[in-house]
């Protein structure tokens, strides 16, 4: 039995791909194996998959982008990309996201979220074109470059997650994890790790995970993203697998990114410094059960929680 943590990245990035659709972006999957090849990938300068977000809006927006193009000519696709890019970096991925970008009179959607009722299948059509994404091993930075994340998460060629992994069995735990991000990885100088440029970084092993939104150096503050198990702050055993699976296969679902992206994440402004808000997993556990049963039962119930 494979226990290191190669085979852990592979286990996730075959979920990932298998089940919910995503693109691997570094490598392929050995059949026979079920082994990953990673060819390691260098990330652009400005955080993009620019060739998926590309794709995304000429699948989606195609007049839009013709209308663009008879204004810039040949130059479309870079002077494009710079004001998406200035764009990020003034406002922050996730209002990107939500209210997209204008140049020129051309307004574009960087993502398609869920309708509100099924009435308007051009609508429903869009959502399910977004694209998800994921690169494995991927080197960030121009400056140490050999460094490394060992998964980084996009939506429509945008980061929205990066993650380290480590697995118990190798002498590796979540609290090492952690500790990478806080000693060895250098927000003030990468892009990627900017606040507001992703908007999670989760340190996760195979029975914890833990997230911040954040990154200080050594300053950094990590809250666990765990389900809780007889009052304590861990996860339950999962007699399937791996005890903290539940973050690839229900959170890093495709409507669930994309309700999180939408609805739950909340940068918060005032006279302190910027927050960015990401609920933990009992919050949005609560939060989508109200929901549920609201939709079923109707208003005008009383909750404990």
């Amino acid at each position: 039995m494979d226990i290191s943590e190669h085979a852990f990245e592979t286990y996730i990035v075959n979920h990932l791909v298998a089940v919910h659709g995503y693109l691997n972006r570094s490598g392929s999957t050995d059949v026979a194996s079920q082994r990953l090849q990673v060819a390691p990938q260098r990330l652009s300068p400005d955080c993009l998959d620019w060739e998926l977000t590309l794709s995304f809006i000429t699948a989606t927006q195609p007049d839009t982008w013709r209308d663009l193009e008879k204004q810039h000519g040949a130059q479309a696709v870079e002077k494009f990309k710079r004001r998406l890019v200035r764009e990020i970096e003034r406002r922050g991925t996730l209002d990107v996201l939500r209210r997209g970008v204008k140049d020129s009179g051309c307004y574009f959607q960087l993502a398609y979220f869920a309708p509100a009722t099924s009435l308007n299948p051009a609508h429903q059509a869009l959502y399910g074109k977004n694209i998800l994404s994921v690169i494995c091993q991927c080197r960030y930075s121009a400056v140490e470059t050999k460094d490394a994340l060992d998964l980084v998460i996009f939506l429509n060629g945008l980061p929205l997650f990066t993650l380290e992994l480590k697995n118990k069995p190798t002498g590796q735990t979540v609290a090492n994890a952690r500790a990478q991000y806080a000693k060895d990885r250098d927000p003030e100088n990468e892009p990627l790790l900017q606040f507001r440029r992703c908007l999670a970084h989760f340190a996760v092993d195979d029975d914890e995970v833990w997230l911040t939104t954040r990154l200080e150096g050594v300053r950094t503050r990590f809250v666990p993203f765990n389900r809780g198990y007889n009052g304590g702050a861990g996860n339950p055993p999962n007699p399937n697998g791996y005890a903290s699976a539940y973050l690839w296969e229900d959170l890093f679902a495709p409507a669930s990114v994309l309700e999180l992206v939408g609805s739950f994440v909340h940068v918060e402004n005032g006279d302190q410094p910027a927050r960015l808000i990401f609920p933990r997993y009992h919050q949005r556990d609560a939060v989508r059960k109200l929901v549920a049963h609201a939709r079923q039962h109707g208003a005008g119930h009383h909750y404990l929680i």
